[in-house]
């Protein structure tokens, strides 16, 4: 297993288990409330490699954190991700004929906007 993997399981298991703590819940409880045995909440504790994701998940919701952890991973939180995509535009767009447009005379340049020279219509649509 990659060192930065089992480096992040063993801290979400500190955090689960800092967390659990926090509120007052034993082991045992945390067990119960997420329906499963108390070797199994020791070993997610302890960042073992074997545990299920369902189990870390289940944990976070009766913790309260599931919430944040699906924030984590929305698509706006994916720097890398969307630098991807931005990569993959493309350098311009062409009409499906290949022709060229006529260009758009914007209201603004033909002095319909309004006292500073502003349209609330979007050019070119």
């Amino acid at each position: 297993m990659p060192q930065p993997v089992s480096r992040a399981l063993r801290r979400l298991g500190q955090d689960i288990s800092a967390a659990r703590r926090m509120r007052r819940l034993s082991q045992e409880d945390l067990a119960q409330r997420i329906g499963t045995s108390l070797s199994t909440v020791r070993r997610m504790e302890d960042g073992y490699p074997g545990t299920a994701l369902h189990t870390f998940l289940r944990a976070l919701h009766v913790l309260g954190r599931l919430d944040d952890l699906a924030q984590a991973m929305t698509l706006e939180n994916d720097a890398l991700g969307m630098e991807l995509v931005r990569e993959q535009l493309p350098q311009r767009v062409r009409t499906s004929s290949g022709k060229k447009r006529p260009a758009v005379r914007s209201k603004t340049a033909a002095g319909e906007g309004d006292a500073h020279g502003h349209s609330d219509d979007l050019e070119g649509f």
